[in-house]
């Protein structure tokens, strides 16, 4: 959440109680975030994130904190699935980058720089877009008995999957073999 009392966003992460200096521009942090969700261990490489110097151990809550900051609104409310993904900086880039230049005529390939929790506020700000669509898809729950739904269709048809964990990668290679 931006804090409009304060004259400059936040450029530094603080790890075990020392400020490192860091890069705030919008692609770097999409890139953490999708390397997030692809990672295939427990360690992910994070020193493109600082700008000096990197600290020679750091917790991703450290890295959290500022990628994903804190939001009062909206609270959870029941029913809410953390399951379903809404949004995956890879595979909707060009949905990102069409509503950012229809919404505000923002070119993100042509902006030289756009920190993160600007490019946060604006995404979350989006409205009307087909980005907004797809993520309305995505969220849809099916209310009634109908059969046929072209809404939960059409949740199905933007789905984005999870990637498997590493036990159950182990799983379907073991079963895999079991058959081969």
């Amino acid at each position: 959440m931006i804090d409009l009392t304060k004259k400059a966003l936040p450029n530094t992460i603080t790890v075990d109680g020392r400020a490192y200096s860091i890069y705030t521009d919008f692609r770097v942090w999409m890139q953490f975030e999708i390397s997030l969700r692809e990672r295939r261990g427990d360690l992910i490489p994070v020193s493109y994130l600082f700008k000096n110097e990197a600290p020679s151990r750091c917790d991703v809550r450290d890295l959290l904190a500022f990628a994903r900051p804190e939001h009062v609104l909206p609270r959870p409310v029941r029913g809410t699935s953390s399951e379903v993904i809404l949004l995956d900086f890879k595979i909707d880039s060009d949905l990102i980058y069409a509503a950012f230049l229809q919404q505000y005529g923002v070119d993100l390939i042509d902006v030289p720089e756009l920190h993160w929790h600007k490019f946060l506020a604006m995404l979350n700000g989006l409205r009307g877009t087909k980005l907004d669509e797809v993520m309305g898809y995505r969220c849809y729950q099916k209310q009634t008995d109908k059969d046929i739904d072209p809404y939960e269709e059409m949740r199905e048809a933007w789905a984005i999957e999870r990637p498997l964990s590493e036990e159950e990668e182990a799983e379907l290679d073991a079963f895999n073999a079991a058959f081969s």
